[in-house]
Parts: structure tokens; sequence; C-alpha cells
């Protein structure tokens, strides 16, 4: 592909009114050693790690439960791992201490 022509694909403006910048760093021909196969391109070479919630009460276990407009917790929303989300929110008995929250399973991405 002409160097300049990919060039002009990259720049081309998006849908809309935004429009997104591409800097390319290195940019060389192929060569034996490289994969030959296009539909392998782009190469990634670098990912983002999924950001794992621990427990935002012990800070030791992975969250589990998410609540949200919580009057006793830390932060809005706020992640909690089992353990610490019933010894907030329950009585020994198992009922609710309070209800005026929303509190939703959170299932690590």
């Amino acid at each position: 592909m002409d160097r300049k022509k990919a060039l002009r694909s990259v720049t081309a403006p998006m849908k809309g009114d935004c429009k997104h910048m591409v800097v390319i760093r290195d940019m060389r021909l192929i060569n034996p050693d490289d994969l030959q196969n296009r539909n392998a391109y782009p190469i990634r070479t670098f990912q983002i790690r999924n950001r794992l919630h621990k427990c935002s009460v012990c800070g030791i276990y992975r969250a589990t439960k998410v609540t949200v407009d919580d009057k006793w917790a830390q932060k809005n929303p706020c992640y909690f791992c089992e353990n610490c989300y019933f010894l907030l929110h329950y009585k020994e008995d198992r009922s609710l201490l309070y209800d005026e929250f929303a509190s939703y399973d959170y299932y690590q991405e």
C-alpha cells in the first residue's frame, strides 16, 4: 500500500463533528521475518489490564457486590466482598438493617 494513501485513510474525518488524530511512530517495509498473513495486522503490542475492584471496606477480597446511594458506604458507588456486604447491611437474623440504597451483583470484567 502506498504510504501517502495509508496516511490519508488514517486521518480521514469520522462521522459526526469529531476528528481523531492517529500518530504513527514507526513505519517500515515488511521483511521475511514478519508475519505474512495480512489478517494478523494491526499487531497489538500493548493491552490494558482489566482493573479488578477490591472490597472498599477490607481491601483484601475481590468485590462481588456494588451499592449506589448507600448512606453508610465510604464511596458512591461502593464495592463490597460478600463478607463485608453482609456484615454492614444485614442483622444476625438475615434481615436488612436499612434499604435506602440500590445493590447489584458485581462481576469482574
